[in-house]
């Protein structure tokens, strides 16, 4: 499992999805991936915001899960 708030940890990674990121990190599990991608069929929102609405994620967490997604996006882009 790897530290949400220490982007060194990340620095290897390849690009992941908000969902890989959280579930990596131990925030989510399989369960609220399912529940999530389900209520997203209905609903078009973000899965960041479906979770924040599910009170499963805080706001913190997801802004940190966005900047490591956009971390590892641009590591990937300049490699």
């Amino acid at each position: 499992m790897k530290n949400l708030y220490n982007l060194d940890e990340w620095a290897n990674s390849t690009y992941l999805r908000l969902g890989e990121i959280l579930l990596e990190a131990g925030k989510i599990n399989l369960v609220h991936i399912s529940m999530v991608l389900d209520i997203q069929r209905f609903q078009k929102m973000p899965i960041g915001e479906i979770l924040l609405a599910m009170k499963i994620i805080t706001k913190e967490d997801l802004n940190q899960a966005l900047l490591i997604q956009k971390n590892i996006q641009k590591s990937s882009s300049n490699a």
